[in-house]
């Protein structure tokens, strides 16, 4: 797996213990249990080395980071968007069978959620399928997580401080929970939904060009989607097929006067992630 020199939400560095027992002969042991293990295309989580963890984090935290938080928690920016019928609707959770769609679909809940808090809308249905999904998937701990207040009049330094405490906290709890496959499912269905939110024709931001810096950070996201999914195939037959769904994104959201064009096949390729 390539090594990342720079860091996602910029977290700080984990340290996950190496299993001692045996020394050297027990580090060649599994070295080669994971060799076959890479050969033969399934890579049981149990056995993933503490490097190729520590390596996925790496890369995760190449996700860049975005002012637009802070700015819209402050009415700075507003956003609008007048027609919300590209929404996941959520009656879909309860077509959904497999943890991969689950997680998808809790990432484009979650992109969903943020739009309607942002516009002032009533969530309450978006949390109860949430609540719903992160039960499912064993996560629950991501909405309390991210049902902390931010704290009051907070500086945008210190705000940015509590968006990336709560990625930190996010992160760390999917890897204690041997999570990180959901992790990526989750990442690339905020990414998928974000893009429809960048394409829908109906979409109005106040207070900044729509498109200022959006289309970057939707591409940087893609790039480490795309990059994670190819590395962790061999371990997660899923993310295999999660990469190749995904990937036709990225020329898609270049600007958004592209993302707009190309509306229709980006909530295609959304939907494609839920079947």
């Amino acid at each position: 797996m390539k090594k990342s020199i720079i860091s996602l939400m910029t977290l700080t560095a984990f340290v996950f213990c190496l299993v001692s027992c045996g020394g050297k002969k027990a580090k060649e042991d599994e070295a080669k249990t994971e060799e076959a293990a890479v050969i033969a295309g399934n890579m049981p989580k149990s056995l993933l080395t503490e490097e190729v963890k520590t390596e996925t984090v790496l890369l995760l935290k190449d996700m860049p980071s975005s002012e637009i938080p802070y700015r819209v928690a402050t009415s700075e920016v507003t956003i609008s968007v007048g027609d919300l019928g590209y929404m996941l609707p959520v009656a879909k959770a309860s077509e959904l069978n497999s943890a991969s769609q689950k997680a998808r679909a809790c990432g484009m809940y979650f992109t969903d959620y943020n739009v309607k808090k942002a516009m002032g809308q009533p969530t309450a249905e978006l949390e109860g399928v949430l609540a719903k999904l992160t039960s499912d998937l064993n996560i629950t701990f991501v909405m309390n997580i991210l049902k902390e207040s931010a704290p009051q009049n907070a500086s945008k330094e210190d705000f940015a401080k509590f968006i990336q405490s709560q990625e930190d906290k996010v992160l760390q709890e999917m890897i204690n929970n041997d999570k990180i496959d959901v992790q990526i499912e989750m990442l690339s269905g905020i990414a998928a939904e974000s893009a429809c939110v960048y394409a829908n024709p109906s979409l109005v931001v106040k207070g900044d060009a729509t498109s200022a810096g959006l289309s970057d950070n939707m591409m940087k996201r893609l790039d480490t989607l795309s990059e994670v999914t190819a590395d962790l195939a061999a371990y997660y037959p899923d993310l295999k097929e999660l990469g190749a769904t995904i990937n036709p994104l990225k020329e898609k959201v270049t600007s958004i006067q592209t993302a707009r064009t190309a509306n229709a096949e980006i909530i295609s390729v959304r939907d494609n992630l839920l079947k």
